[in-house]
């Protein structure tokens, strides 16, 4: 039976990771960490119960790991499959648990974007906010909405990615921040999302953004 992967650690466990969606978790050695998977005989639905049910697993092991690599939801693969994956990639994975060690993610949203409609509304005209954010994005920069956030929160980052948007999300802006600088950061991310309705800020979560593709 193949195994479900929901992150990659730095370190074995000290204790018994617990259960994930049905049975329970352990930690199998793989190229540059160590995985931590479930047997499961087939891929959870994707439904909203299942995805946030392996989003609390996921959640579980960060509090437990200093350092943690969330692994896509849906990753079913033997453990051969796992280890020929990462095989090579020992590098690149210490490097990723070097960016994120200690750290997890805060999210930001403007609330209310146009989210990505294949560029055309009605009649063939462009999507009003879908083509400004787009053509933002097309020069690297994350929109103004995002530029107080920025601003203001800049010595507490220690990392940052913008996401455009999407066919399936809005634009996102993504900072990694200390666990030991959380409640100053959420402290000042509500007093900015307070004072400026479009914004919306969410976390701490694990790293989900900041883990580069590896299964």
């Amino acid at each position: 039976m193949p195994w479900y992967v929901f992150a990659l650690v730095e370190r074995a466990p000290a204790s018994r990771p617990g259960r994930g969606l049905n049975g329970a978790l352990s930690a199998r050695r793989v190229p540059g960490g160590y995985a931590i998977v479930e047997r499961r005989a087939d891929v959870p639905p994707l439904e909203f119960d299942a995805l946030r049910a392996h989003d609390a697993v996921v959640t579980r092991i960060a509090a437990a790991s200093s350092a943690i690599l969330p692994v896509r939801y849906g990753t079913l693969l033997e453990l051969d499959d796992i280890a020929e994956a990462l095989a090579g990639r020992e590098e690149e994975i210490a490097d990723a648990f070097d960016a994120v060690r200690g750290r997890v993610q805060f999210t930001w949203r403007v609330r209310g974007t146009p989210r990505a409609r294949g560029g055309r509304g009605a009649g063939g005209a462009s999507v009003s906010g879908t083509a400004y954010l787009r053509s933002v994005a097309a020069k690297g920069v994350a929109p103004a909405a995002f530029r107080a956030v920025r601003d203001r929160l800049r010595p507490l980052v220690a990392g940052e990615r913008y996401q455009p948007v999407t066919p399936s999300l809005p634009a996102s802006l993504y900072h990694l921040v200390d666990r030991d600088s959380v409640k100053r950061y959420g402290l000042i991310a509500k007093k900015l999302a307070s004072s400026a309705p479009t914004l919306r800020a969410t976390g701490p979560f694990p790293p989900f953004a900041f883990t580069p593709e590896l299964l």
